[in-house]
């Protein structure tokens, strides 16, 4: 039996080893529920998971003593912070909200502003019905 970590013999019955690299380097794959784009923006933007997640430990764990959440300021502040971040991801749910048409007429409104040129041959070939480098 070869204990060689590695096959340094080509052609010696196949025995070659391979490593795992994803334990250095691990591939993490979440599944989102909701839309990755607005679950990306917030955790980027307002709190991460980890962070959500801790504030409603703390606020869970004061709620089971005596006094509740306004007994504990960990607890309270906590909870001012989820409230915050409850309004912030809110916001992002509103903004990101917009139809296809509202996107549309977003994206025409930044070409004419960013290249005139363009939009007007864009507008050109909707109008004529034919293909966009025409005209």
């Amino acid at each position: 039996m070869n204990t060689f970590p590695f096959n340094i013999f080509p052609g010696a019955g196949g025995n070659w080893q391979t490593f795992d690299t994803r334990w250095w380097s691990p591939n993490i794959s979440v599944s989102f529920a909701g839309d990755p784009g607005i679950e990306r923006e917030v955790s980027e933007d307002v709190a991460s998971y980890g962070t959500q997640i801790g504030w409603l430990n703390d606020i869970v764990v004061a709620l089971t003593k005596p006094g509740g959440v306004a007994a504990d300021p960990a607890a309270e502040a906590a909870l001012k912070k989820l409230d915050n971040a409850r309004a912030k991801i809110e916001k992002i749910k509103k903004r990101r909200k917009a139809t296809a048409l509202d996107k549309a007429r977003e994206a025409l409104a930044d070409l004419g502003a960013s290249d005139r040129q363009a939009y007007a041959r864009l507008v050109r070939s909707l109008d004529a019905d034919k293909p966009l480098g025409s005209g």
